[in-house]
């Protein structure tokens, strides 16, 4: 099987589209992440170009759970480049929302020891792939959320930390990821609610960004490459 080193030579990344993938940095975490705790089950919500869905199988050596209802959009690029480095027959891979595709895996009773969440990146979206993850999780397994300089992810990062103690925040290195690690099971009684938000960093940067993406004058529309890359 192709080496992590390898990925980063042979994986194609479209210029228009390269800003929003998984950067390599991040892929080699998350191989090493995976290799450290021996990980044999994971899933992925968001297939974007494929990096991060490589970098995995490469670490696993098996069946690894991609879901992405919007790949026919960039052409399957992400499909592509898996097919290209030769893994194809290690992706289970859903063309549809992860809204539908994790009910049906947690119905059919599957569970995973590493889950990476990087789909829809609107609050709303993260925060029910996040509850489906944190069912479908096994005790020790860890979520990882990406692009946590969105205000949305932000949020969503505080949420677990104030009202979810069945988990455990694992500071790491990488500024652009947060991971967690199941340790328990959830003992909230219904009542149970403390309110979190996101950070001013967050904020800002989300503003700035939104700001360059809705100008459609040609110099700050083509800065927002540049500017989501200095910013992650």
């Amino acid at each position: 099987m192709i080496g992590i080193e390898e990925i980063k030579d042979k994986i194609d990344l479209p210029e228009d589209i390269k800003s929003s993938a998984v950067k390599f940095s991040e892929g080699k975490y998350l191989h090493h992440l995976i290799k450290e705790n021996n990980f044999k089950k994971t899933l992925e919500t968001g297939f974007g170009l494929g990096l991060s869905a490589a970098s995995i199988i490469t670490a696993t050596n098996t069946k690894h759970v991609g879901i992405d209802p919007f790949q026919a959009n960039y052409q399957n690029c992400g499909l592509k480049n898996i097919e290209k480095l030769g893994l194809t027959n290690n992706l289970e891979f859903y063309a549809e929302p992860s809204h539908e595709a994790l009910p049906k895996l947690l119905n059919q009773k599957r569970s995973f020891d590493f889950i990476f969440i990087d789909g829809d990146h609107k609050f709303d979206g993260q925060f029910v792939d996040f509850y489906y993850a944190s069912l479908l999780i096994e005790t020790n397994g860890y979520i990882v959320l990406h692009d946590t300089w969105m205000e949305s992810t932000s949020f969503l990062v505080n949420y677990i930390k104030k009202n979810r103690k069945d988990f455990n925040y694992i500071p790491q290195s990488l500024r652009n990821i947060a991971v967690f690690k199941k340790i328990g099971t959830d003992e909230r009684d219904w009542l149970h609610f403390k309110r979190f938000g996101g950070t001013i960093k967050s904020y800002l940067t989300q503003k700035a960004i939104k700001k360059i993406h809705d100008n459609e004058n040609s110099f700050l529309n083509k800065s927002i490459l540049k500017a989501k890359e200095i910013l992650k």
